[in-house]
């Protein structure tokens, strides 16, 4: 009689059992009931699973991958993060996050190629603003992710998503992911190397086995590793190279078709013969590319801006109608002509108490006066924060200007403004002074934010001579065709990196804080409009432009 015991020692007795009083055909039945049972017991261990599967219904994937790219990303408040993309058997990808807190915790144990069993992540929807995949979740990184280095030779240790210049110019990609990019150099346009700012350019044309040329420009340290290859290379050198994880900008306006870096992520690689990609484009393109001598490039090394004023006013704005405006659905970076008709009275007077060190506006707290950056004043400064309406023949738009741009079309301060209504016996604050007025009946170009919610532009800058009144004009179709204008709708957070930031109209701040007359604030870069937009890849918030002071 066989007693209960361990489920294995149970095995075992019945196997001395069955060998001894059965026959050999039931002995192999029986193993084969064994071999089923073993597989049984086996599956406690979690399986595999693929990476095209993952999505957020659990947090205990068990994956296996190569880690194809990895890069560090150093936030606002000088936090470093990790992020890098791994990549499975089936070459499906998915980007993951070390956050600040575990980056000494793993650090060590990853690497660029090498290959990994990993497993408990926390899973979250992939939202940056520009992806490194098209997977639609990414990984975060907890305390209990498990990493272990293992040989995995079925995935490729050099894997790159090239995409081709013909696709490119056929518009076949999405504007938000970045991909790679092998090409070769054609011809150099532009040299400008300004190392002391990072504001380093180095714009030139690009084709591949297509025979489809498209523009490239790289910024910052990448200008720089591109120019000194050249310098060190010697004369007669043909470039081919490949860029991993470039962004794509299609053409707009004035602007062509260009492929670039994002400020995190990238990185580039120059005629490494090592690489299957770009010794494939070098052994097809080799007869066919130009030898580019280093002496012949014309550099510039000055820091004075190459645009000019009105380029730098219309930098990545739409050229809108007030016709046109009236259309938008969404939060739009335009530049337009209007006539400014008359004040809008709304609930706020022609002022608002602001900060004497900023300008955001205050209140009593603690029985202080403070703003919401907790500066505090000891008497709040008068700006301006004047609605308009403006014209452009039967089409209207209301416009909301600010402190700095009033005091340039009035001439004087909300300060001195409210002084001489004192001094004229007026303590009415909702009083709008008759020398307000200096700036109605005048016909602008304004650049400005469209803000769909409250039906109103929030002004940024605007030019009021008669040559940038043209310029804006000559871009503008017939008010009678407006109905057949294909509109392009920007993102709020790709429109402007440096010279603009979405407004909140209900918030009292001047957006053009640099140029207030009242306060000594930080001043607005008006040559970062020549760089490239900082793509962030940040694994808690989406991209975001230069900070600015808000009024919330």
């Amino acid at each position: 009689m066989i007693s209960f015991c361990f489920p294995f020692q149970f095995i075992h007795k019945l196997k001395t059992y069955f060998r001894h009083s059965f026959t050999n055909s039931f002995f192999f039945l029986f193993q084969l009931f064994h071999s089923i049972f073993s597989k049984f017991t086996s599956t406690m261990a979690r399986p595999i699973e693929s990476v095209m599967d993952i999505n957020d219904s659990k947090d205990l994937w068990k994956i296996v991958v190569r880690c194809r790219h990895l890069w560090t990303v150093r936030s606002s408040s000088n936090k470093e993060h990790l992020e890098l993309i791994l990549v499975d058997s089936k070459l499906d990808m998915i980007q993951a996050i070390v956050p600040s807190h575990l980056v000494s915790k793993y650090v060590g144990d990853l690497a660029v190629g090498a290959s990994y069993i990993m497993q408990n992540f926390k899973v979250s929807n992939n939202d940056f603003s520009f992806k490194s995949t098209t997977h639609g979740y990414k990984l975060v990184f907890c305390g209990l992710t498990y990493v272990k280095k293992t040989e995995l030779p079925e995935i490729p240790i050099d894997y790159f998503n090239i995409l081709g210049l013909a696709s490119i110019a056929d518009g076949k990609f999405q504007p938000n992911v970045l991909v790679d990019i092998v090409g070769g150099v054609t011809e150099i346009l532009q040299t400008q190397i300004n190392s002391d700012n990072n504001k380093s350019k180095f714009v030139f044309m690009i084709t591949d086995m297509s025979k489809i040329v498209v523009q490239c420009t790289l910024w910052g340290n990448f200008a720089l590793q591109f120019y000194e290859y050249y310098k060190n290379h010697g004369e007669d050198v043909n470039i081919v190279f490949l860029l991993q994880n470039a962004r794509i900008k299609a053409a707009q306006g004035g602007f062509p078709l260009n492929v670039s870096n994002a400020w995190s992520g990238t990185k580039l690689i120059i005629n490494d013969i090592s690489n299957v990609e770009i010794k494939k484009l070098k052994d097809s393109l080799n007869a066919e590319l130009p030898k580019l001598s280093s002496s012949s490039l014309q550099v510039e090394t000055t820091q004075t801006s190459q645009y000019s004023d009105f380029d730098k006013f219309i930098w990545k704005a739409e050229v809108i109608s007030l016709a046109e405006i009236a259309m938008l659905k969404q939060e739009t970076t335009c530049f337009t002509i209007a006539k400014l008709e008359k004040f809008e009275v709304g609930n706020s007077g022609w002022y608002y108490d602001g900060c004497a060190e900023c300008t955001k506006s205050v209140t009593v707290k603690d029985g202080k006066l403070k703003c919401y950056a907790n500066h505090i004043s000891s008497e709040p400064v008068p700006r301006y924060k004047l609605e308009v309406l403006g014209v452009d023949g039967k089409f209207k738009s209301r416009f909301v200007f600010w402190d700095s741009d009033c005091f340039k079309l009035i001439g004087k301060s909300a300060l001195q403004m409210k002084n001489e209504l004192v001094e004229a016996g007026e303590d009415n604050p909702l009083e709008f002074p008759f020398g307000l007025d200096a700036m109605l009946k005048k016909e602008l170009a304004i650049r400005a934010v469209f803000q769909p919610k409250f039906n109103r532009l929030s002004v940024i800058s605007f030019k009021d001579d008669e040559d940038s009144r043209k310029k804006v004009k000559d871009t503008f179709k017939s008010h009678e065709d407006v109905s057949k204008i294909p509109i392009s709708l920007s993102s709020s957070q790709d429109d402007m990196k440096s010279l603009s930031e979405p407004l909140s109209v209900s918030a009292d701040f001047d957006p053009n804080a640099a140029n207030s007359v009242m306060t000594p604030c930080k001043r607005i870069n008006s040559e970062a409009s020549e760089d490239v937009e900082s793509v962030q890849l940040s694994s808690t918030k989406t991209m975001k432009p230069v900070k600015k002071e808000d009024g919330r």
